[in-house]
């Protein structure tokens, strides 16, 4: 099909040399991309690349500098998000805007109730809203308060309240972040239903298994230009990897290294079982001095528990956990985990990790309070300099550390939530999804740093969802299904291949 043809069709979106500058700063430069309707179009890059840059020019929340914008061959004049919705663009943001004290049926209503005197009744409004959801074949009880629904059914009404509207285009951000396998299954069998009515559906991640799996095409970019543009089927995981990240730093994650020499157990767990989902059942493990050990199981496995525990996040366990031979219970609280030298580093940044209103000075000094302080008083000189260390050791792009880390992008908050831990310079480190929501540049430079620290003699226990990660990363691999620890990899044995087996229950190659 031709660019001109394309450009005609009633749900294709085009755009044409689109431009976009912040000071110095080029966030795009002449980016031209297209997504036909009822084709799934996989937009990729690292952490600044100009993803969501591009998203909100699309979505009417920026205007481009320079460039046009066409659906089904008529230009658009974006001046806000409600001229994108009437033009028939939905944007559905990692961080769902939802109308928290109200049901389901009233939050997809929403811009939809009868205007010039007319009122809709509660069971009029329930109605509606059961209409809509059978029309797009929802099964969900409309008439509950939309908090009590989990991640993907909040979710999964922002993409019936687009749907309602007659949406055109729609365009996802990361949506998978905080859904479980299965859920992020059943969010790819409801876009496959709507690209197949000839919705055009552009899909933002940085997850290279889902792209492969739900996307027709893949377009990269890079430092604010498109770089590639890619049949999905006739792509590679490293042909892409290498698009993103440019040669140099594409060559550099191949060169990884292992650890140095690998010494005595410095963390033992024994017989640790906990009620929960899953049930943990007679757990038993040693991370050594110097390893990066991975802990590798599907979302649910009970992997994350196990980080949690350590972390003294939550409680429950039974049996112990020694560190260098002293045997204790498990822990009950973070500062037992933290008096016992365990860093912990949490899977939800935002939530449990950082202080966002914060400087980025404040975060990275939240744990050594005492190195940078005088009889209870901060010494604000200290805690800029210290902090400066670690912005330029970690590479956390910044204007400067009194920046408030909530103003930075979600691959520097999670290096800003790595230094603070390493700050407090802990003979373990536990790490729970620790690139969870980061760009794959991020990620190669996290992995780097972490096999530094590994040869400085921190012990890393790297707690993941992520196969590809579990197994380029760890010296030692274990495998968890089901609350369990049902294998131990390591050498020529620690493929993908045989730790998703053995984490699915399958035999392995």
């Amino acid at each position: 099909m031709s660019p001109e043809t394309q450009d005609a069709e009633p749900n294709g979106l085009y755009t044409e040399n689109l431009s976009k500058r912040y000071g110095a700063y080029l966030a795009l430069v002449d980016v031209t991309f297209r997504v036909r309707g009822g084709e799934i179009v996989a937009v990729m890059g690292e952490n600044g690349a100009g993803k969501s840059t591009l998203s909100k020019i699309m979505a009417g929340a920026i205007r481009p500098d320079a460039g046009e914008l066409r659906l089904g061959g008529e230009t658009l004049r974006l001046g806000s998000p409600r001229d994108a919705i009437a033009a028939g663009i939905s944007y559905i943001p990692q961080e769902l805007a939802y109308l928290p004290n109200l049901t389901v049926a009233d939050n997809l209503l929403v811009g939809q109730w009868p205007h010039r005197g007319g009122f809709l009744t509660k069971r009029s409004s329930q109605r509606q809203a059961q209409a809509i959801a059978e029309r797009f074949g929802v099964d969900i009880d409309v008439r509950l308060p939309i908090v009590d629904l989990g991640l993907a059914e909040r979710q999964l009404v922002e993409i019936l309240k687009a749907l309602a509207r007659e949406t055109k285009v729609l365009i996802l951000d990361e949506p998978t972040a905080s859904l479980t396998a299965e859920e992020s299954a059943n969010l790819f069998r409801t876009l496959r239903a709507l690209a197949a009515t000839g919705v055009a559906v552009i899909f933002i991640s940085h997850r290279l298994d889902e792209v492969f799996e739900i996307a027709d095409r893949l377009v990269v970019l890079r430092n604010g230009r498109i770089v590639a543009d890619l049949v999905t089927a006739e792509t590679t995981p490293r042909q892409l990897i290498d698009h993103m990240l440019g040669a140099e730093v594409a060559m550099a994650e191949r060169s990884l290294g292992g650890s140095a020499t690998i010494g005595e157990p410095v963390l033992t767990v024994r017989g640790w079982s906990r009620r929960g989902l899953p049930d943990i059942r007679d757990l038993s493990f040693e991370l050594r001095h110097r390893e990066i050990l991975g802990l590798f199981g599907p979302r649910g496995s009970g992997a994350e528990l196990v980080a949690d525990g350590l972390g003294g996040r939550i409680g429950g366990f039974t049996g112990t956990v020694g560190v260098n031979g002293a045997d204790t219970p498990a822990f009950s609280s973070p500062r037992e985990s933290r008096a016992a030298g365990i860093g912990y580093v949490p899977p939800e940044r935002k939530r449990d990790g950082l202080s966002l209103e914060s400087s980025i000075a404040a975060n990275l000094s939240l744990l050594t309070l005492r190195q940078v302080s005088r009889l209870g008083v901060i010494n604000r000189v200290a805690e800029r300099r210290a902090a400066q260390t670690w912005r330029d050791t970690l590479q956390i792009r910044s204007r400067s550390v009194n920046q408030a880390v909530g103003a930075l992008s979600g691959g520097n908050q999670q290096k800003v939530l790595l230094g603070s831990r390493l700050a407090a310079r802990p003979e373990i480190l536990v790490l729970n999804e620790p690139t969870r929501g980061v760009d794959v540049g991020t990620r190669v430079q996290i992995h780097q740093y972490l096999k530094q620290e590994a040869a400085r003699g921190t012990s890393v226990l790297w707690v993941t969802s992520d196969i590809e990660e579990a197994v380029s990363v760890s010296d030692r691999l274990l495998v968890m299904r089901d609350g369990r620890i049902v294998a131990e990899l390591s050498g020529r044995d620690m493929t993908q291949a045989n730790a998703l087996a053995l984490a699915t229950g399958e035999t392995p190659r």
